[in-house]
């Protein structure tokens, strides 16, 4: 694995997947912790601005659906992370 161009460590990329933008919300405090899936969860949200019946299109690159950063960041700046938390409960046994 190649070590990333340390450019693209602090600017703000134009177009972002589901991995790449979880990583943006991290590094810029949006979100204490996310997962691609975790945004995919999001994205569920009736506000949620991507997807052919809303304001901005999915777009496929490299085999990729991408998304414009700029709207968003704007969704969650609008929809803040607040996340579940830690798991406080102790785990059941198996076969409990």
């Amino acid at each position: 694995m190649k070590a990333p161009d340390p450019r693209t460590l602090t600017r703000i990329p134009p177009v972002v997947t589901f991995a790449s933008g979880a990583e943006l919300l991290v590094r810029l405090n949006m979100a204490k912790s996310m997962t691609r899936e975790g945004v995919r969860r999001l994205s569920k949200h009736p506000d949620w601005p991507f997807g052919p019946d809303r304001p901005y299109p999915y777009w496929e690159l490299a085999n990729a659906d991408v998304m414009e950063t700029e709207p968003f960041l704007r969704f969650f700046k609008k929809h803040p992370v607040d996340g579940r938390g830690p798991d406080k409960r102790p785990r059941a046994k198996k076969g409990s």
